[in-house]
């Protein structure tokens, strides 16, 4: 795996080589936590994981690719997320602020390109998964699950969401979670995006986990039911579970995001509630950020093998949420289900 690790992170550097000789720029300083770990192949260079910059940043020149980091930093990061990269490590004094700057500018001139100049370019590059990506994913998708689903099994009447978003982080060893969402009783219609707020559980509740790993992301939504729903509520379930199923089936190599997206509207009417698709978005690729790319109506991005996907449809009261990954045959492999 590090020999596949190393000869893909120089695929990646010669990538972001091309995209810097297209837009005519000498260099680029690439700081943010998703192109430091895509670039490195899993290397991660957060400290503070609410921050979309890291605490080292990757210098890409035609002729050599230096990582610049704090004199704090430079030993942890050489040997733990660099290791076996053809990626020198320098360090700069961490009581001078801005001491980066300085160092990038006598290495390379004073036009580099950052994360924000080549970002365009770069989203299609990180959708599209390598082997060591894709079989990262599938592991990272199996903890995911185990975690949401045994937290939910363990679930009972009077504990609180707080309780549940425990029990679910206890589980996931090794394993951030950027995003944590529990919704108890009436607060799961009500909101599509609910934090856990301490509310007790006492008929059902939502639990909805993006995971990250080796700089990657999955997604997934799952309910446990305390007493048995209504008849309106699993005709919603059910209605949900269309529309998901509509979404993926057009996921196809070829077809685009704004395809899947009027897949979507067509499924949510002919199940009944034509405008549901407005007061939540709909998911779209997933890899080195939990959603690469959020598909909207019309949106022209080609779906091609390699990809991954979460799509999340809902409906007040019911949601459906798997990731999972597209094959040059368009077999999609849900990495989230047993």
């Amino acid at each position: 795996m590090i020999g596949d690790r190393a000869a893909l992170s120089r695929e990646r550097i010669a990538a972001v080589r091309a995209l810097l000789d297209r837009a005519g720029r000498p260099a680029a300083l690439l700081s943010t936590r998703r192109n430091f770990a895509w670039v490195t192949v899993g290397g991660e260079s957060h400290i503070v994981l609410s921050s979309e910059q890291g605490v080292a940043s990757l210098l890409v020149t035609p002729d050599e690719v230096v990582c610049l980091t704090q004199n704090i930093e430079a030993d942890r990061i050489a040997q733990e997320e660099l290791a076996a990269l053809e990626i020198e490590t320098v360090a700069v004094p961490w009581w001078e602020p801005d001491a980066i700057a300085p160092e990038t500018s006598r290495r390379a001139g004073d036009a580099v390109a950052s994360d924000g100049d080549l970002e365009a370019g770069l989203v299609p590059l990180r959708s599209v998964l390598a082997p060591l990506d894709r079989e990262r994913m599938g592991e990272l998708g199996r903890i995911g699950r185990a975690a949401v689903e045994g937290a939910l099994g363990a679930v009972i009447s009077g504990a609180t969401e707080d309780d549940l978003a425990a029990e679910m982080a206890g589980r996931l060893q090794g394993v951030r979670t950027p995003v944590v969402l529990v919704a108890a009783d009436e607060r799961v219609a009500r909101y599509r995006h609910p934090l856990p707020k301490g509310a007790p559980i006492h008929r059902r509740v939502m639990l909805v986990l993006v995971a990250e790993r080796w700089g990657l992301h999955v997604a997934l939504t799952r309910f446990r039911e305390l007493e048995p729903p209504s008849a309106d509520l699993a005709g919603r379930a059910d209605a949900v579970a269309d529309v998901e199923r509509a979404m993926h089936e057009a996921t196809r190599v070829g077809a685009t995001l704004g395809d899947v997206f009027a897949a979507a509207q067509r499924a949510y009417a002919a199940a009944g509630f034509p405008d549901e698709w407005r007061d939540h978005h709909q998911g779209g690729t997933i890899a080195y950020q939990g959603r690469e790319t959020i598909a909207t109506p019309g949106n022209a991005t080609v779906i091609e093998p390699g990809m991954a996907f979460a799509w999340n449809p809902s409906i007040a009261g019911a949601k459906a949420e798997n990731t999972f990954l597209l094959e040059p045959d368009n077999t999609r492999r849900v990495v989230t289900s047993g």
